[in-house]
């Protein structure tokens, strides 16, 4: 990494590991563009580029990486196809899951991410009950799978077995190989394409809940194997015949899997309910309804008004960093040349194709039985920047967007948000990493104030559209009455304000009752029972999409009055209390000193 040297007339870059005294915010240089940062800040993009961490919204990354001005996905792609390999190496990971066979070595393909998908790294309350939740992987329906396939392999050395006056060399010779890549999603599968090797795309993903993702990669190797045979003539051997004698085709299977969610495929309905006023709009609201966990609920990003007036932002962002600093290079040793039938025979008897008690065998397995992989030499190296994308809360509640039309006297302001818990543990950052992230909240009801437009569109965190219905309707105030029946109970009726028609089969939430809500009746009627002296009830508020009017909220506080007799037994204890304490004092202490006098 490098840094821009920081002087009067500089800015001084952002670095993810550099200590900040405003630990928490967003570095100040993160806008929705790195040209603009580079017209207004007069940083270059190739310094920006080094730049490891950012923290962005989900639907619209805002920066561009390298001095081609790449996206995120053509950077972290074109970082991965920098990895050279050559038939004798292997680099792999701290987490990649190594295997030998009888040709290849050190053979993995790990699965280094998505493109469009995100890694949770939160904390749930689920339990493992779909696996670890903290490591699911969010997926769209549609996409492309990062990875990394890697083996070395080891060319047979030659070996020659003599007899009385024959000698016969056996040479291996490698001819091609080849890899095959196969994508699994749930029970679906997908081929991968030759001509983009480190990226597998699916398409039309239909796993409706938390399943696994795993990529195989099988490599194929062929052989020729040539025997040769020498004679000998007084002191030297003399080639009598060559012989192709078969070709070997060895094949060897690797694979790599992990947790995903196709949320694209999770259920959410979004509905949004438009109050029109004789004014126009008086506010919207809008409802997110669906299952209140991570792994089987669709997660929206942004809101959209219509004619470009703004949008919404939810809580989540995405948190980039780099994926992985070294990795380990296998060196395996340079290929041996063929045997000359002039060596000794103690630099011809190689393990590899010798088998001197039965003359040499080229079956193919005993040939597949005999290649058996030596040591590998390790050594550590550096690994592209491959960048993880983490998805984390960027905030407790969604917000509307920073560029808003600041000359509007009074702009769309969100006026209320009802929301639950998706995790216990906000998403977990690197320590040195001076950004934050909060516990996530999902959103079940969002009201707002002053909006001139509706919200037209809404998009999900991999950008892909979410379905809104809307409809219009005109507000009505609601009444809620209260009557005490008797010291335990009281009758609440809900009603429309204007005409008094009731308001049956309504919702009320109570506090300080017996329970903590209540529904009305045909009538408009529900009775409560007290828990507390006070109890207060609200209605909300509800659209009838019949009636096309929208009932406003209505609030009402219950004060019963305390029980005479209770006052007086309450009294009355307190007073058996105090009497007690006076007896002990009187009687008890005197008696303790004089049995501590006589002693």
């Amino acid at each position: 990494m490098s840094t821009a040297e920081t002087t009067a007339n500089e800015t001084d870059i952002f670095i993810s590991d550099k200590p900040d005294p405003k630990a928490g915010s967003v570095p100040p240089f993160v806008l929705p563009d790195l040209e603009e940062v580079d017209e207004e800040e007069n940083i270059s993009v190739a310094e920006l580029s080094q730049i490891r961490d950012f923290h962005y919204s989900t639907t619209q990354p805002p920066y561009q990486v390298g001095l081609d001005q790449q996206t995120m996905q053509e950077y972290r792609l074109e970082q991965l196809e920098s990895i050279e390999r050559n038939e004798s190496t292997s680099l792999w990971l701290p987490d990649s899951k190594r295997s030998n066979g009888t040709l290849v070595t050190d053979a993995h393909v790990t699965i280094l991410g998505t493109a469009e998908g995100t890694q949770t790294r939160l904390e749930s309350d689920a339990g493992d009950q779909y696996g670890n939740e903290s490591e699911l992987l969010l997926v769209p329906r549609d996409g492309t799978v990062l990875t990394h396939l890697d083996y070395s392999t080891r060319i047979p050395e030659g070996t020659c077995v003599t007899t009385d006056q024959t000698r016969t060399c056996l040479n291996v010779t490698l001819l091609d190989q080849e890899t095959d890549r196969t994508l699994k999603i749930g029970n679906q599968s997908w081929s991968g394409d030759p001509e983009t090797p480190h990226q597998l795309d699916y398409a039309d993903a239909n796993a409706s809940g938390a399943t696994t993702m795993e990529v195989e990669a099988t490599i194929t190797s062929r052989l020729a194997v040539q025997e040769t045979t020498y004679v000998r003539e007084g002191t030297d051997w003399v080639l009598s015949n060559t012989t192709d004698n078969e070709t070997l085709e060895l094949s060897h299977m690797v694979q790599d899997e992990a947790p995903v969610v196709v949320t694209t495929n999770q259920e959410l309905s979004i509905e949004q309910t438009i109050i029109e006023s004789d004014d126009g709009i008086d506010r919207l609201i809008l409802e997110f309804d669906g299952p209140e966990t991570l792994h089987d609920r669709r997660l929206w990003s942004t809101a959209t008004f219509e004619e470009g007036a703004g949008k919404i932002e939810n809580i989540w962002g995405v948190y980039s960093q780099r994926q992985y600093e070294t990795g380990t290079r296998g060196q395996r040793p340079g290929d041996e040349l063929p045997i000359s039938p002039d060596q000794t025979e103690s630099n011809t008897t190689v393990p590899v194709l010798n088998d001197a008690s039965s003359g040499v065998s080229t079956g193919n397995e005993t040939l597949e039985q005999q290649l058996l992989a030596p040591a590998t030499h390790q050594e550590t190296v550096p690994f592209p920047n491959v960048l993880e994308k983490q998805l984390a809360a960027q905030r407790e509640r969604p917000t509307l967007d920073g560029e808003q039309n600041t000359s509007i006297a009074n702009p769309p302001e969100l006026a209320s948000s009802n929301s639950f818990s998706f995790a216990s543990e906000p998403a977990s950052l690197d320590g040195d990493v001076n950004l934050s992230s909060v516990e996530p909240r999902g959103q079940t009801t969002l009201t707002i104030t002053n909006a001139e437009q509706p919200i037209t569109e809404v998009r999900d965190i991999h950008g892909d559209p979410i379905p809104v219905s809307t409809q219009t309707v005109q507000e009505r105030d609601a009444q809620l009455e209260t009557a005490i029946l008797n010291d335990t109970h009281a009758e609440l009726h809900l009603f429309e304000g204007e005409t008094g028609e009731a308001l049956g089969n309504e919702t009320l939430w109570l506090h300080g009752a017996a329970q903590g809500q209540v529904t009305t009746d045909s009538d408009g009627t529900a009775v409560v029972e007290r828990r507390d002296l006070y109890v207060t009830a609200s209605f909300t508020g509800e659209t009838d999409p019949v009636e096309e009017v929208y009932y406003g909220p209505a609030e009402a506080q219950i004060t019963f009055q305390p029980e005479a007799f209770n006052i007086y037994q309450l009294l009355m204890s307190f007073t058996g209390a105090f009497v007690s304490i006076i007896a002990f004092v009187i009687l008890y202490i005197p008696f303790a000193y004089m049995r501590d006098a006589n002693k």
